[in-house]
């Protein structure tokens, strides 16, 4: 009875409050200010460092894989190509344009509202995560 058991608790509620916190500054902060780009930056980085310090275990490849690992890095390096064109090409880069839209410039109609833009953030922020945590 030492209270082990309280620890795994404990840091889920920790990271549980974290990404709340991020979640509600980020929904708080006006797309495309500098403090927005903070808001993701930040973990962003933090979890890529954790990831690639973490050692996953290996899967022995198969055709299935190697087709499922063509096709998704495909994915995303043409929607990442497609995101960085579109946002070099925009007249002025702190305001959307219509004519070069980002991923962010389709979805802010979407997430005007300060409740839509807070279950965004907590998507992505949750989606980040699994990404990471599997």
């Amino acid at each position: 009875m030492t209270g082990e058991p309280a620890r795994p608790f404990r840091r889920r509620m920790l990271l549980l409050a974290v990404v709340v916190v991020l979640a509600v500054g980020g929904a708080a902060t006006r797309p495309f200010s500098w403090q927005a780009t903070v808001l993701v930056a930040v973990p962003v980085i933090v979890v890529s460092v954790l990831a690639f310090r973490s050692r996953p275990e290996r899967i022995p490849p198969t055709v299935r894989l190697r087709r499922g690992v063509v096709v998704w890095s495909t994915l995303l390096v043409v929607a990442s190509v497609w995101e960085v064109y579109a946002f070099v090409q925009q007249p002025d880069w702190r305001r959307a344009s219509d004519l070069h839209p980002t991923l962010s410039t389709l979805l802010d109609p979407a997430l005007e509202q300060l409740p839509l833009r807070l279950a965004g953030w907590l998507v992505w922020l949750g989606a980040g995560w699994w990404l990471v945590s599997r």
